[in-house]
């Protein structure tokens, strides 16, 4: 488990640029943060919807202390972003893949303002008893 304190770059996902707000709040507590978003249709397989070598590329690129999926609608593709983000610790919501090292456990209606302040909250939490 990371200490939220000492984690200085941040990968988001979000299948839309409609979470500036939460990206702000993460720069605000000195992180450096990247927003991943859903790559466009021609950037993906139709038939396995992982996206193109491209694209892994550019999700792989860089290393990150915590990739943080506020995806809310189960998505092959991002599932396959997630995969691909290179990142010591890996979080998001509970799905059955197995993809991520800590899930929370939230109906996909939630905004993703409920899904990431209950993400930051357990890390700090978590970290304070290491």
């Amino acid at each position: 488990m990371p200490d939220w304190d000492k984690v200085r770059s941040v990968a988001v996902l979000y299948p839309n640029s409609g979470i500036q707000h939460l990206v702000k709040k993460i720069e605000l507590a000195q992180k450096d943060v990247v927003l991943f978003t859903m790559p466009d249709k021609k950037d993906i397989c139709w038939l396995t919807q992982r996206p193109n070598s491209e694209v892994k590329e550019l999700v792989s690129a860089r290393p990150f202390d915590v990739l943080i999926d506020l995806t809310q609608e189960p998505s092959r593709t991002m599932q396959y972003m997630a995969i691909y983000v290179c990142a010591d610790f890996k979080t998001g919501r509970h799905t059955r893949e197995g993809i991520y090292d800590m899930t929370i456990a939230t109906p996909a209606q939630e905004k993703p303002d409920f899904l990431y302040e209950q993400i930051i909250k357990y890390i700090k939490m978590f970290s304070q008893n290491n």
